[in-house]
């Protein structure tokens, strides 16, 4: 199906929340969603993978600790959306340090909203990579896909984050069409938003619509 970029916001939230995300960490999925798929990505079928995974989790212990320069979790991989979380409640370390390491991560991808955010937040130019691939994010926000190979690997052995003086020139910006919403991702989108919904009891139908018992004469 087509759905705006409203519509994907909209699901993805509600989703992260009934995946077991406070509200304030599924507003942030939402928008990362959002932005990917402004972006010409297919934001709604990374995060559903994520969810995939964790469904549950407690997500306060899934936060790395930024006291190293290696940020990373014992024992598991790093969700993309609490490290993007927490890289941009702390961007003024890449402009101290130069650079961050992020350990093992599953679908990094989901980092760059928080990534490009990070580069505008700071004024100045940030380059992710692993593996096989670059990206540059521009201080106005914009991003750059540099190399390509490896970029949609759903696991990585770690994602690099370093200020650069100058993004590649010559490379054009990411961009395309919002890309359609895949059923079989909708519906399981829908079916981790449906938790939000609380079950309707017999007073809250009786506030709803309708007259109830009355008969309104």
């Amino acid at each position: 199906m087509n759905a705006s970029l409203n519509e994907i916001e909209s699901l993805c939230k509600k989703a992260a929340r009934g995946a077991g995300l406070s509200w304030g960490l599924a507003e942030e999925a939402g928008k990362a969603a959002r932005w990917l798929s402004g972006n010409g990505l297919d934001g709604p079928a990374l995060l559903a993978g994520q969810l995939r995974l964790d469904d549950g989790c407690a997500y306060p212990q899934l936060r790395p600790d930024t006291g190293t320069d290696y940020w990373e979790l014992a024992g598991r991989a790093m969700c993309p959306l609490i490290a993007g979380v927490t890289l941009s409640d702390h961007a003024y370390l890449i402009r101290k340090k130069g650079e961050i390491h992020l350990g093992t991560m599953t679908h990094p991808q989901l980092l760059m909203p928080f990534a490009s955010a990070a580069a505008r937040q700071l004024g100045i130019a940030l380059k992710v990579s692993w593996q096989g691939c670059v990206l540059e994010f521009l201080p106005g926000g914009g991003a750059v896909l540099i190399q390509a190979y490896n970029f949609l690997s759903p696991h990585v052995a770690g994602v690099n984050c370093t200020c650069v003086a100058l993004a590649t020139r010559g490379a054009s910006e990411l961009d395309g069409p919002i890309p359609t919403l895949v059923t079989s991702v909708h519906e399981y989108l829908d079916s981790l938003a449906a938790r939000t919904y609380v079950p309707a009891s017999e007073a809250s139908r009786l506030l709803g619509a309708g007259a109830g018992l009355s008969d309104n004469t």
